[in-house]
């Protein structure tokens, strides 16, 4: 079964997402000087900013792009210059994750593209999914010659 769903950045009757500022996004307000943030790092085509409550460790910083693009997949080339920018912080902080999401089932909760850089040391008490084996899979990450399989291959089928 197949639904379609409207897409909240685009125009109507526009083909492409609408990367004018919008009132209705709260990164777009804050790129306008309409909504305070706590700006670490402005570039011409970017924002560097603490997220609010301060972020999940000292120095988490959320990069986005001043243009409106609503995820990662939407324009690759801003995409790319977002993802230059994070790099860049990351590498003045040392360890970190560096993590984008697309779509609410991926737990993106503002439709602006941002980069969550988010530094990390041993014992801080953040998991993420993947550090942990699943029940039943323990000590098969390293074996070698294991099959490959697709990269959209669900948990199951891995």
């Amino acid at each position: 079964m197949s639904h379609h769903v409207e897409d909240p950045c685009r125009t109507e009757g526009a083909s492409v997402p609408d990367r004018r500022s919008r009132t209705d996004c709260p990164f777009c307000r804050i790129v306008r000087g309409l909504a305070p943030a706590q700006v670490v790092r402005d570039w011409a085509d970017a924002l560097a900013i603490t997220p609010r409550g301060g972020g999940v460790t000292r120095g988490h910083v959320l990069v986005l792009p001043k243009t409106h693009v609503p995820d990662v997949a939407a324009d690759p080339a801003v995409s790319a210059m977002t993802m230059r920018h994070a790099a860049e912080l990351a590498a003045e902080v040392g360890d970190c994750n560096v993590i984008t999401s697309r779509g609410a089932a991926a737990t993106q909760t503002v439709r602006h593209l941002h980069v969550h850089v988010v530094p990390r040391r041993q014992g801080d008490g953040i998991h993420l999914p993947w550090t942990h084996p699943r029940a039943g899979r323990a000590g098969t990450a390293g074996r070698r010659g294991r099959e490959r399989r697709p990269w959209t291959a669900g948990p199951a089928d891995r």
